[in-house]
C-alpha cells in the first residue's frame, strides 16, 4: 500500500507533500490486513515443534538488561551493524500504524543502536579494542567530506554503543555460557568496516573464548543499492555467525 513512498535508498521512506498524496485506508480495512497476517503467522507456529518450557517476553535496552548477573546459559543476538541504515526511518511505516511518528519525534531513531542520529552524548569516554581503534582513525583522515566530523561521531556512537552491549552479555552469561552472534562487514566509502574481527576483539578483551567463526560470502547488499556508494571501490564483505563461551572466573 505504500510502495509509492519508496525511493532510490531501499531504507528510507518518502513523506507526502500534500494531503492529496496521504493514504487514506478505513480502521477495519487495516484490522483485516493485521488479522491476516497474525493468522499466517499462528499457522506456521503451529506447524513446528512445541516445546514445554515457559516463555517471557522482555522488552529493554542492550545496555540495560534487567536481568540478574550470571543468570543466562545462551545469548543468541543479530545487532545491527555499521553500514548506517536508520531502522527507525526504515520501519517508519509499520511504527505510523502504532501511533508513532519518527520523523517528528526523534527520540526513537535517537535510542536506536546504529542510527543515522548524533547524540548529546558522542563524545563520551570508552575504552574501545584495538580494532575499533584502528577504524575511527581510518574513518577520520579519510578525505571524504565530514570524515572527520559527523561520520567519525557516528562510527564512535556506533563502537559505544557495541561496547556497552558486551559489557551486559558478559554480565548477565554464567561462567562457561554460550554467546552466538550473527554480523555482518560492510564499508565506510572504500575503507573496510571488519565488525566480525570487532566483534570477536570486544569479546576475548572480557574473558570469552571464540569457538567458533564461520563465514558466509554476501553478494547483494542494501548498500550497493546506493549509487554514491558504488563510486568507490569494494571487495566482497562476509556475514559471520560466531560463537563464544564465557571463561571461568
Amino acid at each position: 500500500m505504500t510502495e509509492r513512498f519508496e525511493g532510490s535508498n531501499p531504507t528510507w521512506v518518502k513523506r507526502a507533500k500534500s494531503d492529496d498524496e496521504l493514504l487514506d485506508i478505513s480502521p477495519d480495512d487495516l484490522d483485516s490486513l493485521i488479522l491476516a497476517e497474525q493468522e499466517d503467522l499462528w499457522g506456521r507456529l503451529m506447524s513446528a515443534p512445541r516445546g514445554a518450557g515457559r516463555t517471557s517476553i522482555v522488552t529493554a535496552s542492550s545496555d540495560r538488561l534487567p536481568i540478574a548477573d550470571d543468570s543466562v546459559d545462551l545469548i543468541l543476538t543479530s545487532p545491527p551493524y555499521l553500514t548506517r541504515i536508520d531502522y527507525g526511518v526504515a520501519y517508519c511505516r509499520e511504527l505510523a500504524v502504532l501511533g508513532i511518528d519518527v520523523l517528528s519525534n526523534r527520540d526513537l531513531r535517537a535510542d536506536l543502536m546504529g542510527t543515522t542520529l548524533i547524540r548529546g552524548d558522542a563524545a563520551s569516554q570508552f575504552k574501545p579494542g584495538k580494532i575499533a581503534c584502528d577504524l575511527m582513525h581510518r574513518v577520520s583522515s579519510h578525505s571524504s567530506k565530514a570524515s572527520g566530523g559527523y561520520y567519525l561521531k557516528q562510527t564512535r556512537q556506533y563502537l559505544r554503543d557495541l561496547s556497552a552491549g558486551f559489557d551486559e552479555m558478559t554480565r548477565v552469561v554464567k561462567p562457561g555460557g554460550t554467546l552466538c552472534m550473527v554480523v555482518q562487514d560492510s564499508y565506510y566509502k572504500d575503507e573496510p568496516v571488519p565488525l566480525a574481527d570487532i566483534c570477536i576483539d570486544e569479546a576475548e578483551v572480557r574473558g570469552w573464548g571464540l569457538v567458533l567463526n564461520e563465514q558466509f560470502p554476501v553478494k547483494r547488499t542494501l548498500t550497493t543499492l546506493n549509487k554514491s556508494a558504488r563510486e568507490y571501490k569494494k571487495a566482497q564483505v562476509s556475514e559471520s555467525v560466531i560463537t563464544f563461551s564465557l571463561r571461568s572466573a
